[in-house]
């Protein structure tokens, strides 16, 4: 009779432990939801208790769809598009760059009054213009070959939302089969329970006892297995949208630069062209009043200093009155330091002469004593 109680106990708390883990809170720990229980009871059945080979199976294709979007993810990221790409913009940067406008005003030459004009001469609207036309071409062949990889971008992001959705789904599937492996796991200990209590009457069946542990610690096993599947499924959803931003902005980034930049660039060298034009031809007639104007102002700089240098040196003392303090305090601290030298040989000769008396006390008084035994033998 006590037996029975204790199997009916054991079946009972089997019940209760599986509506714990198909609870509402450990579904949603999972990914899942009420809906997916019929699911759940289905994918259970699947672990039966006397084949072991069925828990080695067990959630098998689901772990191996997820290995495939793994290896087809970091495809993605090694995939040589984006490196092309981003090789190609940072060419059309070094070209765009390589036509330094900055040399129509920063290489001038330094001869005095006709320096601007053989800067004009040599630096000349027309040769600008060629560098301009083969600058221009460079960067237009450039922008035509990023197209193709900029579509290439665009296709394989549809392809990461489909893998998303997949990687989704898998995410489920594996959440499934996670509950279902926890039930079966509750189960077949609670059968293993029931067996310890009719053990002692049925020694027969201890081999049974046996090969539900080993089952159950397998199962365990593979449901922790699992588990870690799912939460790389987990993490593999925001990898693929943080690669597919990239793309997109890679994306973005070429159409500004191909519809706003380069126009603008092209727009801004004519400009820029123009007005370094204006500014040789300033600059051509205002060198001059400004040469004259730093050599006056550089001839009073110099009759400044050298007239306040003159009347410093003037009025200034054959010795410094600094110099005689420093040397007044330097002679007053050696007579100091001499004072206070003889000071301490004075003191340090009677200790001297009194430890000497002493010595020499003492050497009598053991003289005299040697000699009284002397004469007593």
């Amino acid at each position: 009779m006590n037996d029975i109680t204790e199997i009916e106990g054991a079946r009972m708390q089997s019940q209760d432990t599986r509506i714990a883990v198909t609870s509402a809170e450990t579904l949603k720990q999972l990914g899942l939801q009420e809906a997916d229980l019929p699911m759940i009871q289905e994918v259970a059945t699947r672990i039966q208790e006397g084949n072991p080979l069925s828990v080695a199976e067990f959630g098998r294709d689901v772990a191996e769809h997820t290995s495939a979007y793994a290896d087809s993810l970091l495809d993605q990221v090694r995939n040589s598009d984006l490196d092309e790409a981003g090789t190609k913009l940072t060419q059309v940067v070094a070209v765009a760059q390589s036509l330094n406008l900055g040399a129509l005003t920063n290489r001038r030459s330094r001869i005095p009054v006709i320096g601007p004009v053989i800067d004009r001469m040599r630096m000349g609207s027309g040769k600008f213009m060629a560098q301009f036309d083969t600058t221009r071409d460079q960067i237009e062949k450039l922008v035509s070959e990023v197209s193709q990889t900029q579509q290439n971008i665009s296709d394989r992001n549809k392809g990461l939302e489909e893998m998303f959705s997949a990687v989704r789904e898998e995410h489920r599937l594996l959440g499934v089969h996670i509950a279902a492996g926890k039930q079966r796991l509750v189960e077949i200990k609670g059968h293993a329970d029931s067996l310890r209590v009719q053990i002692e009457n049925e020694p027969a069946r201890l081999q049974e006892l046996s090969d539900l542990d080993a089952l159950a610690a397998s199962l365990d096993k593979r449901v922790g297995d699992l588990m870690a599947l799912q939460q790389s499924a987990m993490q593999s959803l925001p990898m693929i949208r943080m690669i597919q931003a990239n793309n997109q902005m890679l994306v973005d980034k070429f159409h500004t630069i191909r519809e706003i930049t380069v126009p603008a660039w092209k727009r801004q060298f004519m400009l820029s062209l123009t007005l370094n034009e204006q500014r040789n031809a300033v600059q051509l007639a205002t060198q001059i009043d400004d040469a004259t104007n730093d050599l006056l102002k550089r001839n009073a700089e110099l009759l400044h200093r050298n007239s306040v240098e003159t009347a410093k040196a003037n009025q200034r003392l054959v010795i410094d009155v600094e110099t005689l303090k420093a040397v007044q305090n330097t002679l007053i601290a050696t007579v100091q330091d001499v004072i206070k030298i003889q000071q301490e040989g004075i003191s340090q000769r009677r200790a001297a002469e009194k430890e000497i008396q002493g010595m020499r006390l003492d050497l009598q008084k053991r003289l005299s004593r040697v000699e009284d035994k002397k004469e007593l033998h």
